[in-house]
Order: C-alpha cells, then structure tokens, then sequence
C-alpha cells in the first residue's frame, strides 16, 4: 500500500463530503413554519394590547359604577338633611322653642368569635389592633381621577355614554378582526 496514493484518496473522499455538505437543503417546509411563528408572535402581541384595553375599559367602567353610587348615597344624605327645609328654602319653625334632637341608630353589638386558644398569643399584633369595619370592602374616599371622573360624567351624562359606547364597539371589532385573521391563517 502506497502512503501517497492513500493519502489522496483520503483528499478526494474530503473534497467530495465538503461539496455535498454547502449543497444540502433546508428540510421541506421551513419557511412556512418560520413564517407561522411570526404570525403567531403578532397576534399574541396583539392579542395582549387588546387585553389591556379591556381591563382598562372594565376598570373605568367600575370607576363610573362607584361614583354614580357614591353619588346617590349623597344625594339620599342630602334628601334627609334637607328634609326640615321648606319649598322657599327657609327652614321650617316648629312651634316649640327646643331643637328636636337628631334620631340615633343603636346597633345591637357584634358577637367577637374567638378563632384561637386564649392562651396562645397572636402573632400579627398590628392585625389584632386593628378593629372590623361593618363594610367589606371598607369604604375610602375618591382619588383625585376617580373625582375628576366623577365631574366629568356628572357634567357630561350624554358624551360619557357615548365615548363607553364607542370603546366597546372598537372592542368588538378588535375581536371580530382577530377571529378572522385566526380563521384565515387555520385555512392556510
């Protein structure tokens, strides 16, 4: 066996392995898994941005919801306090000289349930300090949007309904587009 004569077949065996190695292919269907990822990717990134829209729209929605009550309790407190005033806005004069006293609300006392035993020491004392509020979830005044809101769709009854409106039916042709695009890509 001649070296030199091995030594070129091994050369010739390289040089054709390296050619045939730059012709290789891609495997059928690359393209079109790259491109249906991509498409996937932005109609997840979509998908999410109208997500966020929705939240917010719920969230201002619940804004309004709690201002319109909170608006009410206060007109049915100044219903109540306004009672003793007359049609011409003077106020009405009993005809006995004392103030009749302002009518109080005794509520019957709570029944404290004791969760552990009394020997046992509490872990959270800030907790236990702190008293139960008779309202879950306990009232809070307004934030200043919250309020800024409150005046606007006090101001403009009509425009707030109309600019709610117009979020919901720019939601819902956001998800009759989304549902066509999935529909069209499912077919390709």
């Amino acid at each position: 066996m001649d070296p030199i004569n091995n030594e070129r077949d091994i050369d010739q065996w390289l040089e054709s392995a390296l050619s045939q190695y730059g012709k290789a292919e891609p495997r059928s269907g690359l393209e079109g898994r790259v491109l249906a990822n991509l498409r996937a990717e932005r109609n997840r990134i979509a998908f999410a941005r109208r997500c966020w829209w929705a939240v917010g729209m719920a969230a201002a929605l619940a804004v309004v919801v709690a201002v319109v009550w909170v608006g009410e309790r206060g007109r049915e407190v100044n219903r109540v306090s306004t009672a003793g005033v007359s049609a011409a806005g003077k106020p009405e004069t009993s005809r006995s000289t004392h103030p009749q006293p302002t009518p109080r609300v005794d509520y019957p006392p709570r029944k404290v349930t004791q969760l552990r035993p009394a020997n046992r020491p509490t872990h959270d004392r800030a907790a236990a300090r702190t008293p139960a509020q008779a309202q879950f979830p306990s009232p809070h005044p307004l934030s200043e949007q919250e309020q800024i809101l409150v005046s606007y769709v006090v101001k403009y009854p009509e425009i707030a309904a109309l600019v709610a409106q117009d979020q919901a039916e720019s939601l819902e042709r956001d998800r009759e587009e989304e549902a066509a695009e999935a529909a069209k890509d499912s077919v390709q």
